[in-house]
Parts: structure tokens; C-alpha cells; sequence
């Protein structure tokens, strides 16, 4: 039970993106924290020990903290009905007016940041303290970090320059997307729903994100948005019961999830789209694709089967402990809580989803119809079968020898060292694998 258990939070909770780049200026940087500390190289919120040197693994001081939490999150000094400008020493003991970190502490003293009047500024900032400053500051800006391990483990070890710049354009990127929120949140009155859908970016091909079950546009889609919308328009759509979208009295079923979406599309205007769906998103889009095939150009389908059997057993068996008390307490309860309009509703969630989940599935006939060009992703390690995901694949009009016969509509891509859960973190993977295919002609004359 308890082995069950734990793998049906690990189903269900979406891990934390990397972030990776070919980019190259400091040449002491991984894989894993280059594009994240360039981004903020070019901001000017960060800068090396030389031109070609950023010294990740250095320990980094509590004023170089303070420091980068304040050019950061752009914390300010309201000196307003004050005539005279604070200083260091107004507050410290160990601070000069002089040091070239006293305005930094200063400007995050004023904005509620709470240091002692003997803070040792040079001493090393552990992991602990520089993730209490970064939520506080979050705190500050009126948002609020729901996730307990946004910032992973966190102990009294010494913080390094690599792992605070890392965790700093993270809070960035929450912040930013957040601030956002309200200038790209829509609601639309859709088939009984009140359905909430966001709009990033502009020009390029629409493409429509869907979902996995469980998750919100923010959780499973919130490093992805960014990407995507640098070069076209992008439609993120809570469905039914999902994220801020309220649920209704009747059962989930992926049909009328599809119908919901494509009546949305009517309603705001916007007809033949790229579709990406994750999961059971990516099961709506496979109906989108058969149902509405007149709205849909491309579709994307990530770790989604067509099948009951497309996935493990010990999956499939999964659904035979899920209550809504296992997801007490986790990150998935506690967005619903924060985002539904009735967060009473999660126990029902929980149950519509499982009765959907029970329906044997056989779309054998519905991929065989298909006729836009279909993507198709998994993880190598994934909930789905590889054989299943090759399966799909033939079905859609792959598996042929593209030398002789052409390329298909079809495509297939394998994530190596990837989980049904991780999946979605693989952000600059995922971009470089879709947006060629979204990008290139359709090699049957679409």
C-alpha cells in the first residue's frame, strides 16, 4: 500500500524545470545553470569574477545575497512623506554608510526584509536563510509561494553563486509570471462552463495548451508559456474542474472535454490551431483531431495513450487507491485550493476522474482517421509503454523507411532519462523537439 501510494503523488505531482542552453559566455558554467544565469547576466542583476569566469561553486557572502534579491525582484526605496534619505547606519551597527552593499541592505530593510543591527554582512548565507529572504520578498510583492519545495532542500549548508542565481531567476520567472496574470486571464461562458483561459504572446501560429489531469496552466505549463510565446500566440485552457475553471454537474469524459475547447476556440475567434496536450490533455487533443479536425493543424500528444493498455499495469492499478486524503497536503491540493472558484469540489474531482480513468479505451479507429500531422512524446520511462507510443506512431502514418517513401505526417520523439512526471520540466528539449515540427511544412502538402 504505502509503494502505491507513492507512486500515485509521484503521478500526479509535476516536478521542477531545468533549464539549459548551447549558450556559451562564462566557460565555468554546466549544462544546467547557463541559460538561467546569462538571462541574468544580461539584466545586470548578476555579473562574473572575470569575463569568462562566473565561479558557480563559490560560497556566497549574506551581503551578496541581500544584493542580488534586491536588484532581482527590483524591491525600491518608497521614501514617501520622508525628507531625509535612510542610511546603513540608521539600522546597523556593522554596516558603513560607504559599503558598496549598505543601499542594498538599506532598500531591503525598508521593505519589511528583517536583519539584526549586528548582521554580519561578509559572513556565508546558507541555503535556509537565502530561501526565507527570497519567499519574504516574494511575500512582499503581494504574491505568495504555495509550493513547499519550490526551492528543493533546504539546510543550514552554505549557499553557492551557481545554486543562488539559479534560485533567484526561478522566484524571477514565479514573480514575473504571476504579475501577469491578470492582464491574460479571460473566462467564457462554454457549454455550461465558466472556462478560464489565458493568452500569451502575439504573431505566429496559435497553438492551444491542454492539460494533464490534476494540473493547472501554471503547473504544468508554466515554464513552457514563456518559451512558446517568444514566437507565437499562445491559448492555455483550464478544463472542466481544473485550475480556476469550476466544475459542473456532469461526468469528465475527453469528448466533451474536446467540445469544450472547441467551442471556446468559436467564440473567440480563433480557428486552425497547433494543439500540445500533456497526459489527458493530450488525450482531448486526439479527440480535437477527430471531432473538430476543422480547428486543428497540428497536434502535439505527450505522454498519452490510446489504449487502456498503453500504459503499466501498476499504473492502470494506481487508480484503485486514489482518495481524495492521499493528496492531502501536497502541491496539487493546495493549487486547487488557491486557484478553484469552490475548493470543496476536489473530493468530486478526485471521483470524476477516476470513473473517467475506469472506461476501457480503444481509439484504434480514431487515430486510423487522423489526418493532420501528429507529434507524438514520451519519456523513456514514462507511465506509457514505448511499444504503445511506437503504436500510436504507426497508427498516425509512421513507420516507414522516409528514404524511399518521403517523410509522414508522423513524428515520434523519446525522451531519454524522462518520466511521465518530469516530462514537462524538460523545457529547452521539449521547445528544440516541437517547434520545428510546428514550424515546417507539412511533408505531404498540407
Amino acid at each position: 500500500m504505502k509503494k502505491s501510494v507513492f507512486l500515485i503523488v509521484a503521478f500526479v505531482v509535476l516536478l521542477g524545470a531545468l533549464v539549459s542552453s548551447p549558450v556559451f559566455a562564462f566557460t565555468d558554467l554546466n549544462d544546467a545553470e547557463r541559460e538561467a544565469i546569462l538571462q541574468l547576466k544580461d539584466r545586470g542583476i548578476v555579473s562574473g569574477i572575470t569575463s569568462s569566469e562566473f565561479a558557480p561553486r563559490e560560497k556566497i557572502s549574506v551581503a551578496q545575497g541581500v544584493t542580488l534579491i534586491v536588484k532581482g525582484l527590483n524591491l525600491k526605496l518608497d521614501q514617501t512623506g520622508s525628507n531625509k534619505k535612510p542610511i546603513a547606519t540608521d539600522f546597523f551597527n556593522t554596516i558603513s554608510k560607504n559599503a558598496w552593499y549598505s543601499d542594498s541592505f538599506v532598500i531591503a530593510r525598508m521593505n519589511g526584509l528583517e536583519f539584526s543591527r549586528d548582521v554580519n554582512p561578509n559572513a556565508d548565507l546558507s541555503r535556509q536563510q537565502y530561501a526565507e529572504l527570497l519567499k519574504k520578498a516574494i511575500d512582499i510583492k503581494g504574491l505568495h509561494l504555495s509550493d513547499p519545495a519550490f526551492f528543493g532542500n533546504l539546510n543550514n549548508e552554505a549557499m553557492t553563486r551557481g545554486e543562488a542565481a539559479l534560485w533567484l531567476h526561478k522566484t524571477i520567472q514565479f514573480a514575473e509570471s504571476q504579475q501577469s496574470k491578470e492582464k491574460r486571464g479571460h473566462y467564457a461562458t462554454v457549454n455550461r462552463l465558466n472556462m478560464y483561459y489565458e493568452i500569451h504572446g502575439t504573431g505566429g501560429h496559435p497553438v492551444v495548451l491542454l492539460h494533464g489531469a490534476f494540473m493547472s496552466i501554471d503547473s504544468a505549463f508554466g515554464t513552457l508559456i514563456p518559451k512558446l510565446s517568444e514566437s507565437r500566440q499562445v491559448i492555455a485552457i483550464e478544463m472542466q474542474g481544473h485550475g480556476r475553471t469550476a466544475d459542473i454537474d456532469r461526468p469528465l469524459s475527453t469528448e466533451q472535454m474536446a467540445d469544450d475547447v472547441a467551442e471556446l476556440l468559436h467564440q473567440i475567434g480563433i480557428k486552425d490551431v497547433d494543439i500540445i496536450g500533456h497526459s489527458l490533455g493530450g488525450a482531448v487533443g486526439l479527440q480535437m483531431a477527430g471531432r473538430h479536425a476543422d480547428l486543428v493543424r497540428k497536434l502535439v500528444v505527450a505522454s498519452s495513450a490510446f489504449k487502456s493498455d498503453g500504459m503499466y499495469d501498476e499504473v492502470n492499478g494506481m487508480m484503485d487507491f486514489i482518495t481524495p486524503e492521499i493528496f492531502a497536503g501536497t502541491p496539487i491540493e493546495e493549487e486547487y485550493k488557491k486557484l478553484a472558484p469552490r475548493p470543496e469540489d476536489f473530493p468530486k474531482l478526485v471521483e470524476k476522474i477516476k470513473a473517467m480513468g475506469s472506461v476501457k479505451l480503444d481509439w484504434t479507429a480514431l487515430l486510423k482517421s487522423i489526418k493532420v500531422p501528429v507529434l507524438t512524446v514520451i519519456g523513456d520511462s514514462d507511465n506509457v509503454r514505448p511499444a504503445h507510443a511506437l503504436d500510436m506512431f504507426k497508427l498516425l502514418g509512421g513507420g516507414v523507411a522516409g528514404d524511399l517513401t518521403g517523410l509522414p505526417n508522423a513524428q515520434l520523439a523519446v525522451l531519454p532519462g524522462t518520466t511521465h512526471v518530469s516530462l514537462l520540466g524538460k523545457t529547452d528539449l521539449l521547445v528544440a523537439i516541437i517547434t520545428p515540427f510546428l514550424d515546417i511544412s507539412s511533408p505531404k502538402g498540407e
